[in-house]
C-alpha cells in the first residue's frame, strides 16, 4: 500500500512537472514521508532526469547556451557543497531544514506572490542555494525560478534551457549515487516500476496544461506543499 501511495506521489511529481513547470518539491517531501531518503532521493532524480529529457526532445533548439553554462556551472558547485554536507550532518537535521524550506516556498507563493524583478545579488544567491538544495534534496527549482525568470522571459526558452540543466545535474546526482552505494536492488526496482507513473504523468500533464485553472490549482498545489512540510517538519524533531 505504501509503495502504491509512493508511485500516486510519483506520477502528481510528474504531472505537476510537465504541465506547470514544478514538481520535486512537492513529490520529495511526500516521497520522504512514504519510503525514506535512502529509497525517495536516487527514483525520484532518476523520474526527473527521464522527465527532463522527454520536454527537452522537443525544446532543445531553444537552449540559451550561455545561461546554461553559467546555471550548470553554479549549480553544480552547490550540489557538490550538498554532498559534502549530506556525509557530515546528521539526516534528521537535514530534514528539519528541508521541512522549514518547504513550508517557506509554500508561504511565499500561497500568500505574497510577487513579480517584481529580482536583483543581481538575490539572483545569483538563489541560484547558488539551487544548486545545494538540488543537491541535498532534488528541490532547487523553486530557487532557481528566482534566477531564471529574470534572465529568459520567453517560456520556450526557460523551458528548454531549465530541462537541459536539469538533464546535466541529475546525471551528475545519478553518478554520485551509483559511486557513492546509495543505489541497491530496491532503488532499482522501484525506479524501474515508477517509468510507469512518470509516463503517465507526462501525459496528462499534456493533456491538462491547456485546460486547467492555473491560479486555482496552483494553490490547492502549495497547501498540500505546506502540509508535507508540517508533517516532514514535526516527525524529525
Amino acid at each position: 500500500m505504501i509503495e502504491f501511495l509512493f508511485f500516486l506521489v510519483i506520477l502528481f511529481g510528474v504531472f505537476l512537472q510537465t504541465s506547470v513547470g514544478f514538481g520535486t518539491v512537492v513529490t520529495m517531501p511526500l516521497g520522504i514521508l512514504l519510503m525514506g531518503m535512502g529509497v525517495t532521493k536516487p527514483v525520484v532524480t532518476f523520474i526527473a532526469l527521464l522527465t527532463g529529457l522527454s520536454v527537452l526532445v522537443k525544446e532543445y533548439k531553444h537552449i540559451n547556451w550561455r545561461e546554461l553554462a553559467k546555471m550548470s556551472g553554479v549549480m553544480l558547485v552547490g550540489v557538490l557543497v550538498a554532498q559534502w554536507v549530506s556525509d557530515r550532518v546528521k539526516m534528521n537535521y537535514l530534514l528539519v531544514l528541508y521541512g522549514a524550506v518547504v513550508i517557506g516556498i509554500g508561504l511565499k507563493k500561497l500568500f505574497w506572490p510577487t513579480t517584481r524583478s529580482a536583483s543581481k545579488v538575490v539572483r545569483n544567491l538563489a541560484l547558488a542555494i539551487a544548486g545545494i538544495m538540488q543537491g541535498l534534496f532534488v528541490s532547487g527549482g523553486s530557487f532557481l525560478a528566482v534566477y531564471a525568470v529574470d534572465r529568459m522571459p520567453e517560456k520556450q526558452e526557460l523551458r528548454a534551457t531549465n530541462n537541459a540543466l536539469w538533464a546535466i545535474l541529475n546525471t551528475v546526482m545519478l553518478t554520485l549515487y551509483l559511486t557513492g552505494g546509495q543505489v541497491d536492488r530496491k532503488v532499482l526496482i522501484m525506479g524501474a516500476i515508477a517509468v510507469i507513473p512518470m509516463i503517465l504523468g507526462v501525459w496528462l500533464g499534456n493533456v491538462f496544461i491547456s485546460r486547467i485553472k492555473q491560479q486555482t490549482f496552483l494553490k490547492l498545489v502549495y497547501i498540500i506543499l505546506i502540509a508535507s512540510g508540517i508533517v516532514l517538519l514535526i516527525s524529525n524533531l
